[in-house]
């Protein structure tokens, strides 16, 4: 009843295209940024080749024999994709475990399982955020195939339900194809449709991410290309004569949009690419390339799949792994364009060996049970043990194999494990007696820092102590000179000066990074409205920044020799960029009746400044201080209260 999808050169030429601007946009976005498109590319293919598949499960279905046509459906999609991302995942978890840092193993593991599980969409979303973050995860890109699989796997099912026992399957088929194609299509252009249903889950992107990784937002592309299939046979019919200028020019669109050095819009750069791809398929528009470039890139596009694979491991290794790093430079153009080439290559093997072995399996009818199982040992079992090694190993240091320093304890960020003092409605509280007098600790991290070492003073002396801090976030209401804090900052501290306004502390610790391009007039501002309303205010300066930034407690693949940071360093060679910014505030603070309060003394003696002391680093990074570190200021804040 439907004819099969043969083999046309133009859409692997097409897919070779989409791969390669993928390939290059992942090596270096500056220049190809919007290779990633070749992702939607992809998807308008798959719907294109995969329609008919999914139709000739209906073919005698009245014979009873859609269920068995199901099954033999998915396992030809089992065969076609299982093996190469299996091997994939094994070959990228080994790598990853000898040759990047154990700090990112944790979250290379619990993506692959993700995959592994058919929900590596899921695993991108909440493992790496933001698809276009700098520092990505080496799986992120199974996201896109996650999504296919899962197109693969209810769409079919969809379709059963409603063809079923009916006659006109062709076009009762197009019909719902062009409704979902409707309706997701409406929800990938506004995606605050769903917010409701995204705020359920507790997205943070449900304007952009999450729609951007939703198979509800991206099977309009898929059946885009299923729609483009039916068109096919009337462009054929009719006869439609299209000139060769025309095929051009579509031609030349397509490449434009994945290669050319121009920023678009999200939104709009996916649909102009999903809208070219199935117009370049019905009409068949590649076909005018020259020969040589059919040949070149039809022998990419019949490898694309395992190219697509291996890519994002080989490149994320190149480009973030110690390992790989030549010199001290931080250009790794050399790296970045072997990795290019290994993708390639690897990819054409596992074409070779692996793609086109199992793809024969999958259009047996009948599989043997030996085969069956070799098939899901390879696919789930191998990678399976080595992502649940690589998380429960990271737990245990690896029995030894890990020798990195373990991060010293910090509260920079989050000061207890029970309350988040970053939200927005009140502080966290901290009491001992209701008529106690309050001390409120504000600013950013390097305030969060202080927060056990103030609560510790509070309850020696019976104060009630409050925290109320956020990471990059200084005390300022306004912006003038350049945006340097959000606007959930700014709404942040005017949600502190009305809980000062109406609890009314005896004292406000603020403290604060202040750099050399902080901008001081909205600092001073904010601490004079502050000063309005608190009798006490003490401000803390900078405390001593060690120079080594890229090196200290960096944790180092398994395969390098372990560093070891210096415990000190002489005065002269420590970072001292910031300190006459901090200086100036001070002084500024001190003509303007506030107290302030630094604490280079604690670690900066005759010339030289230590981290290290009795068996402990007081400091977790190059300048935030550690719980050991933060607790010598201690006496300072009990003397400074007792005068309060």
């Amino acid at each position: 009843m439907f004819s099969k999808t043969k083999y046309r050169k133009d859409i692997q030429v097409l897919r070779g295209l989409a791969v390669l601007a993928v390939v290059l946009f992942h090596a270096d976005e500056s220049y190809f940024p919007l290779g990633y498109l070749g992702v939607d590319i992809f998807f308008v293919i798959s719907g294109f080749v995969v329609t008919p598949l999914i139709l000739r499960i209906f073919t005698d279905q009245a014979n009873g024999g859609g269920i068995s046509n199901l099954i033999y459906f998915y396992k030809r999609r089992f065969y076609r994709l299982a093996p190469a991302l299996a091997v994939t995942l094994t070959i990228s978890a080994i790598a990853i475990l000898l040759f990047e840092s154990p700090n990112n193993h944790a979250r290379f593991a619990r993506q692959g399982l993700a995959t592994l599980l058919l929900i590596g969409n899921v695993g991108a979303y909440r493992y790496s955020g933001d698809y276009f973050s700098p520092n990505p995860n080496p799986l992120v890109h199974t996201w896109s195939l996650s999504v296919e699989e899962q197109i693969y796997i209810f769409l079919p099912i969809l379709l059963m339900l409603i063809l079923r026992n009916k006659v006109k399957i062709r076009n009762i088929t197009f019909t719902v194809l062009l409704a979902i194609t409707s309706i997701s299509f409406t929800l990938f252009s506004i995606p605050t449709i769903m917010l409701p249903i995204y705020s359920r889950i507790e997205t943070n992107y449900a304007g952009l991410m999450f729609s951007f990784y939703s198979p509800v937002d991206r099977i309009w592309q898929f059946t885009l290309g299923g729609l483009g299939f039916f068109l096919v046979d009337q462009y054929q019919s009719r006869k439609w004569k299209i000139s060769r200028r025309c095929h051009l020019v579509a031609t030349i669109m397509v490449a434009i949009i994945l290669f050319s050095p121009v920023h678009m819009n999200l939104k709009l750069s996916s649909i102009a690419a999903s809208l070219f791809a199935v117009l370049i398929i019905v009409f068949r528009s590649l076909d005018v390339l020259p020969d040589i470039l059919i040949e070149k890139f039809e022998w990419l596009g019949d490898r694309s799949y395992s190219i697509y694979l291996i890519h994002m491991p080989l490149l994320y290794l190149a480009k973030f792994s110690p390992v790989t790093q030549i010199g001290i430079s931080g250009n790794r153009i050399v790296q970045l364009s072997m990795a290019v080439v290994g993708s390639i290559l690897l990819g054409a093997l596992s074409y070779t060996k692996i793609e086109n072995k199992y793809r024969n399996r999958g259009n047996a009818k009948i599989s043997g049970l030996k085969s069956i199982s070799a098939s899901l040992t390879l696919t789930f079992v191998v990678p399976l043990a080595l992502f649940v090694t690589m998380d429960v190993g990271l737990k245990h240091q690896y029995w030894g194999l890990n020798r990195n320093l373990q991060m010293p304890a910090s509260t920079a960020w989050v000061p207890d494990a029970v309350c988040n003092p970053e939200g927005l409605k009140e502080p966290c509280l901290y009491k001992v007696a209701k008529s106690r007098p309050v001390v409120l600790l504000i600013g950013d991290s390097h305030a969060a820092q202080y927060s056990k070492a103030l609560r510790e003073s509070g309850k020696k002396l019976d104060w009630n102590v409050a925290v109320w801090t956020r990471g990059n976030c200084h005390f300022q209401f306004l912006q003038s000179e350049k945006i340097e804090v959000t606007d959930q900052c700014i709404s942040q501290n005017y949600a502190i000066l009305n809980w000062v306004k109406t609890n009314t502390p005896a004292v406000v610790v603020v403290s604060q990074f202040v750099s050399r391009d902080s901008s001081q007039g909205d600092l001073k501002n904010a601490l004079s409205t502050l000063r309005l309303f608190v009798p006490n205010i003490l401000l803390i300066g900078n405390n001593p920044v060690f120079p080594d930034v890229k090196d200290f407690m960096v944790a180092r693949p398994l395969v390098m020799s372990i560093y070891q940071p210096p415990k000190a360093f002489e005065l002269s060679k420590m970072q001292m960029k910031d300190e006459n910014a901090s200086n100036q505030l001070l002084n500024w603070a001190r003509n303007n009746g506030i107290s302030t309060m630094i604490f280079n003394s604690l670690f900066c003696k005759e010339e030289v400044c230590t981290r290290y002391s009795e068996g402990k680093w007081l400091y977790s990074d190059t300048n935030h201080l550690s719980v050991d570190g933060a607790a010598l200021t201690i006496p300072q804040f009990i003397a400074y209260l007792k005068e309060h």
